[in-house]
């Protein structure tokens, strides 16, 4: 099935947003950039009028007012008019000298500043006017000797300098966010072009194509990581499958053939009629098929409620040491009968918290597979002991042993090694005393090699 992009989809949110977070980014970055170069600008006329402060306060020390005024005249015409002024003006706001002024309309001087000026040494002020198109730094310093001296200087170079960044800000920042638009719809679009695979994928397996997998990169990314999960989770969903599958076969197997046989032996007594001989006996058969089907449906009800929980345990102090030594003597005779050794080696161990009922029908399927697959001769050895902070009781049988490709496999519902398959039994003890021991927070492993016995070894925390 094919996925049809439509407007509004994730990659274009996704480059939307990459371009506006690139865009809100740069925007911040030129603005505090402008705002710096501003204050740098400002604080650099400032410092150039101070230093034209101080350099006539200390000329005045040695020279007279009239030198002051016959220099700044001077100094004025050596620049543009327009640039800078002078102006000398006492306490009382009267002024002694100062230079052209005519391209400084309301250009004043300003008592308040001029009384800021002798008390704290300097002030600053900045003016505006609409026939210049800059605005003006004006300061005043104090020059000792009862004057004060209000120098400006224009900003027309700087406030050039800054409009032409501002024009520059706003073409890049432009610029930038086109371009951003484009990175984001190419890197999304190759990021998304991988997830669409993936859902191609998920269509694909859902309409039964369960080989299929989604290819993984070298990139090493969460993309990649999310294939990788969806792959597991695909090769699990796949095992479980089959091992349904297979789980459904084995019951309609064990089924059917106590099924056929109710059926035979039905046809039977209709065929005699009222012949009423053996009936008695075909009752009975019936019965046992019977039995044995509720056996083999109550055993994997068990199995499914203990691993899902449904029947939890009920936990009390128990005898593990006693338990093995129960079940034991309980096969004994059993396997006195199959000309088989039954050993037991129960040492002291602390009680676990268990249910000892249901702890006796695991072992008593580890014995009872131990004495069905070990031959006449042979030797069945039951140990319990302590190993750390658990409790082991290790079944040892000196029987055909288990295949190594079986192993893996033991613990399976239904499942029955080959050799296996022509003794009676349907497969799920192992699969019981599992859920069992899992249900007490144990755990159940075994050792074989095929010809040289098996070891089931059952571990419990104390």
């Amino acid at each position: 099935m094919t996925r049809r992009r439509v407007p509004g989809s994730l990659a274009l949110r996704l480059s939307a947003l990459y371009a506006s977070l690139c865009f809100v980014a740069m925007a911040a970055v030129l603005f505090i950039s402008y705002e710096y170069l501003d204050d740098y600008l400002w604080n650099r006329i400032d410092n150039h009028l101070l230093e034209e402060i101080h350099e006539y306060r200390t000329l005045l020390e040695s020279q007279d007012l009239d030198f002051i005024c016959e220099l700044l005249q001077h100094e004025a015409q050596s620049h543009e008019s327009s640039e800078s002024f002078f102006r000398i003006i006492d306490h009382s706001g009267v002024i002694h000298c100062e230079t052209d002024m005519a391209a400084w309309p309301g250009v004043n001087a300003e008592p308040v500043l001029i009384a800021e000026a002798r008390e704290w040494g300097s002030a600053f002020t900045v003016h505006n006017h609409p026939d210049r198109g800059f605005a003006v730094r004006v300061a005043y310093g104090d020059l000792g000797g009862g004057f004060v001296l209000q120098t400006g200087q224009s900003s027309t170079a700087d406030g050039l300098m800054l409009r032409h960044f501002k024009q520059l800000f706003f073409g890049a920042a432009a610029a930038f966010f086109v371009c951003s638009i484009f990175a984001g719809a190419i890197a999304g679009g190759r990021s998304l072009s991988r997830i669409q695979r993936l859902t191609a994928a998920a269509d694909d397996i859902a309409a039964g194509a369960w080989d299929h997998r989604v290819p993984i990169s070298r990139r090493g990314d969460e993309i990649d990581e999310l294939a990788s999960a969806f792959n597991t989770m695909v090769d699990r969903i796949q095992v479980l499958f089959k091992e349904l599958r297979d789980v459904t076969d084995d019951i309609a197997h064990d089924l059917r053939t106590p099924l056929m046989r109710i059926r035979g032996e039905a046809e039977l007594a209709l065929r005699e009629g009222s012949d009423l001989t053996g009936l008695p006996e075909r009752y009975g058969s019936v019965l046992e098929e019977c039995d044995q089907m509720l056996q083999l449906i109550n055993t994997m009800l068990e199995i499914s409620q203990t691993e899902a929980g449904v029947q939890p345990i009920t936990r009390y102090p128990v005898d593990l040491a006693g338990v093995a030594d129960d079940v034991a003597e309980l096969f004994r005779p059993a396997a006195e009968d199959r000309g088989i050794r039954l050993e037991t080696r129960i040492e002291p161990a602390p009680e676990i918290l268990g249910e000892a009922s249901r702890l006796k029908r695991a072992l008593a399927h580890l014995l009872d597979n131990a004495i069905k697959y070990t031959p006449e001769g042979g030797s069945v050895h039951v140990r319990v002991h302590r190993e750390g902070a658990e409790v082991a009781v290790t079944v040892v049988d000196t029987g055909a042993g288990i295949p190594a490709a079986s192993l893996g496999k033991v613990f399976n519902r239904f499942y029955r090694a080959e050799a296996s398959r022509s003794a009676a039994g349907n497969g799920l003890g192992l699969s019981l005393a599992r859920a069992i021991v899992r249900a007490h927070g144990g755990d159940i492993e075994v050792q074989s090699e095929a010809g040289r016995g098996a070891t089931f070894k059952i571990r419990l925390p104390i």
